[in-house]
C-alpha cells in the first residue's frame, strides 16, 4: 500500500505535538495535493449523489468482512472481480456501494466507546508485518485500518476474538456526528463497522498482562 501511494506523489512527515515537557511524535502520510479519491467525492457532492439519509447501516453490514482480506493482503486482482455465492456481487461492486452509503448514512447522535480485538500473530503469518507495526504503535501516532473494520460497545464480546487471550485489544472512542454502520444494542449490545482506510490517532497504550492475560491495550480516537 505504501509503496503505491509513493508512485502518486506521497511524502512522508513527521510533526510535533508539545503537551507540557513532553513531545509527542504525530507520524502520517501527507499527500503533496488532493488525490484522486478527495475530486471524486467532491465531485459527487457536487452532482447531489451524497445526499444524507436515515440508514444507519450499510446494506452489505454483515458481508463485508469476507473481502477484508482484500486489503490487508492485496496482490490478488482476479478475485475482486469473482462473484461471491452470497451477495450475487463482486467485491469490486460491494466496494463501490457500500463506499457510498456509508458517506449518507445518518451521523451518530452521540459519542460510542467500542472495542476491537487483533489476535495475535506468528512470525510466520503473512500478516505478522502488519500485525507488529500495530503492535508498536505509539501515542500521538496516527494509523490507518485499510479494511471495513469491525467492532463493538461489548468488551467481552470482542476480546473473544483475541488469540488466548493474547494480542491487540482496541478501545476506540467515536465522537457524535461520525458516519459509521452500526446494528444492534446500541452503546451496549451492538456491532459497528468502519469504513474502509478509516483513520485513528493513538490517544495511550497499556500493556494488560496477568495470570490470565497478556495484550496490548490500544487507546484510539476515531478520526475520519
Amino acid at each position: 500500500m505504501l509503496k503505491s501511494l509513493l508512485k502518486i506523489g506521497l511524502k512522508s512527515a513527521q510533526s510535533i505535538v508539545k503537551k507540557g515537557k513532553n513531545a509527542v511524535k504525530t507520524r502520517e502520510i501527507l499527500p503533496k495535493k488532493d488525490l484522486y479519491c478527495v475530486e471524486y467525492w467532491k465531485d459527487a457532492a457536487t452532482e447531489g449523489l451524497l445526499k444524507p439519509s436515515n440508514q444507519t447501516s450499510v446494506k452489505m453490514h454483515g458481508y463485508l468482512n469476507s473481502i477484508n482480506h482484500n486489503f490487508i493482503i492485496p496482490g490478488q486482482p482476479k478475485l475482486m472481480d469473482s462473484v461471491d455465492w452470497q451477495t450475487k456481487m463482486t467485491p469490486r461492486e460491494m466496494i463501490s456501494m457500500t463506499d457510498f452509503e456509508f458517506k449518507r448514512l445518518k451521523p451518530l447522535d452521540q459519542n460510542l466507546n467500542v472495542y476491537r480485538a487483533i489476535g495475535e500473530k506468528p512470525e510466520f503469518f503473512s500478516e505478522y508485518k502488519l500485525y507488529k507495526k500495530a503492535k508498536d504503535i505509539k501515542k500521538g501516532d496516527v494509523m490507518m485500518m485499510r479494511e471495513y473494520a469491525y467492532a463493538t460497545s461489548d468488551p467481552s464480546y470482542a476480546q473473544v476474538y483475541l488469540t488466548n487471550n493474547k494480542g491487540i485489544l482496541y478501545e476506540i472512542d467515536v465522537p457524535e456526528g461520525s458516519r459509521i454502520s452500526r446494528i444492534g444494542d446500541i452503546g451496549s449490545k451492538d456491532e459497528v463497522v468502519f469504513p474502509r482506510a478509516s483513520k485513528f490517532e493513538c490517544t495511550d497504550v497499556k500493556q494488560i498482562k496477568d495470570a490470565e492475560n497478556d495484550y496490548t491495550l490500544v487507546k484510539l480516537k476515531y478520526l475520519c
